[in-house]
């Protein structure tokens, strides 16, 4: 990215007495705000841009040293915005200029703290950056997270498909259009401004000016640095839209796996068009075989009665009580449950217009699934720890376009039904063990996630611990390895036991 691509060094005042100061391109910045350039990507626009907006407010906050006048910034933000709002990020700030922002401040309690200005500008700005890496998602893979996939298993998978088109029926612009958003990764040619226009050129109109593998030294791409851009360029190209042959996608998920394995990964088929099947990633051993049918969760009264209505396709109905339950029955993709998906599954369950803005739509679903948690009647003011991981997760990631595609908190998702009481079963516990879980994350490739908010009588006996308790909530509820994680309420360090804390004893 070129440095300082939207300031410019101007002469201030007269001589003898004028000086040079570093401006914004206030026109060239005015243009991008309404229409893309040709000589940068909408993406290293907002890049550079964001990033400029962040370190100017910062410096204003904290002491000054800021590059841009009032006028400047107020230029600069009104443009972020309208990039980001093509690229479909969201940014509301709640001040427009550095005045504004002074009050701002001043009216949120910060003004005798630089700390708290920091913590804010870097926390707004962050969250743009963090998504604008999503964007892309061969650039999610950073330094704390190492590669898995060495460069014997890439050099294995280079030579292995030698000789092959990796892009099946389409061209090197086709293919990886469906990965990649081309209009927004530079160009490498000078001539070009974005990397569709530079592929196209090198490729299809002069298809010698490149050689057939130059795909795996791209970094624009990440093949080679990237373990998540990997997998994903693996998986397309066994995808129905770009390989037609069932013996040939067969024979490329055979190398693929048993190349991958080593470093612990592979390619499983996670759902299917027109019968030909579908892959995405996963590391071995992880995740749940089979595709969810239902989910019912989140009754806010008493508990749902369902039964097998068809044994042979394992359809589930609920018979007794659903208008007190939540039923998700919709396809589950790769990337597993978002709150984006949440939302617009809400939406079109409660019929309500689309004109209705997301956060507001996420609200109404956030007061239905919190109206499930425990909570005393006779004390409206306190807190359950239910209540508390919920509002706590919800805090983190809300239910709304800012956290669309963070995995969505599922509270009190049934396991099964037992079709004998405990009073018929002689007051012994269900042979199937647990019916539901406190809470349950969905997460890409099958991966799931529990989460036991318990207390003290489901790992104690009296006041010591029981390792035969434990080990029943840590037992698998359904086939696969999924990851448990409980929450020992009421316990401080050095504890053998831990204390209801107010949680509800399971009835």
């Amino acid at each position: 990215m070129t440095k300082h691509r939207f300031l410019v060094a101007r002469q201030v005042g007269a001589e003898p007495f004028s000086y040079t100061r570093t401006c914004l391109d206030t026109s060239r910045v005015e243009r991008l705000r309404s229409t893309s350039l040709d000589d940068v990507t909408d993406l290293d626009a907002a890049y550079e841009l964001t990033r400029l907006a962040m370190v100017d407010l910062e410096a204003f906050g904290t002491g000054g040293g800021q590059t841009l006048d009032d006028e400047e910034i107020g230029v600069l933000l009104r443009t972020i915005r309208s990039v980001l709002k093509r690229l479909g990020v969201a940014l509301n700030l709640p001040f427009r200029d550095f005045k504004s922002f002074k009050s701002y401040w001043k009216d949120q309690g910060m003004s005798d703290s630089y700390d708290a200005r920091r913590s804010y500008i870097n926390s707004v700005f962050g969250l743009v950056l963090s998504q604008l890496d999503e964007y892309h998602p061969h650039l999610r893979q950073s330094r704390d997270q190492p590669r898995r996939v060495t460069d014997v298993t890439r050099r294995r998978l280079r030579d292995g498909l030698a000789g092959g088109w990796w892009g099946g029926t389409l061209d090197e612009v086709q293919f990886l259009s469906r990965l990649y958003d081309l209009d927004n990764l530079p160009s490498h040619d000078s001539r070009f401004a974005n990397a569709a226009r530079d592929i196209w050129q090198h490729c299809i109109n002069n298809p010698a000016d490149w050689e057939d593998d130059w795909i795996w030294r791209d970094e624009r791409f990440g093949l080679a640095n990237s373990d998540e851009a990997l997998l994903r360029f693996l998986a397309e190209m066994l995808h129905p839209a770009v390989r037609t042959d069932p013996a040939e996608v067969e024979r490329l998920h055979v190398l693929f796996n048993e190349t991958l394995a080593h470093d612990g990964y592979e390619l499983v088929e996670v759902d299917s068009i027109s019968g030909a099947p579908v892959f995405a990633a996963r590391t071995i051993g992880a995740g749940v075989p089979g595709a969810m049918k239902n989910l019912i969760f989140a009754a806010d009264g008493p508990k749902p009665e369902f039964v097998l209505g068809d044994a042979i396709n394992n359809d589930v109905l609920v018979v007794k009580n659903e208008q007190f339950c939540l039923v998700y029955s919709q396809p589950l993709s790769a990337s597993g449950l978002t709150w984006g998906e949440m939302i617009t599954w809400w939406r079109a369950r409660e019929s309500l217009p689309e004109t209705m803005p997301d956060n507001e739509v996420g609200r109404a679903l956030y007061k239905r699934l919190y109206a499930c948690l425990h909570c005393d009647p006779e004390r409206p003011k306190w807190l359950s720890p239910e209540q508390t991981v919920f509002r706590a997760y919800c805090e983190l990631y809300p239910i709304n376009e800012t956290a669309a595609n963070h995995p969505a908190l599922l509270p009190q998702v049934y396991l099964h039904m037992d079709p004998k009481t405990r009073k018929e079963r002689a007051g012994k516990d269900s042979v199937l063990g647990r019916e539901r879980m406190d809470f349950l994350l969905l997460l890409p490739h099958g991966v799931r996630v529990v989460v036991e908010v318990d207390g003290q009588h489901h790992y104690a006996e009296g006041s010591e611990a029981s390792p035969r308790l434990y080990s029943k909530m840590g037992v698998a509820p359904f086939k696969g390895r999924p990851y448990l994680h409980e929450l020992r309420l009421g316990a401080r360090p050095g504890d053998r036991t831990g204390s209801p804390g107010g949680h509800r004893r399971d009835p």
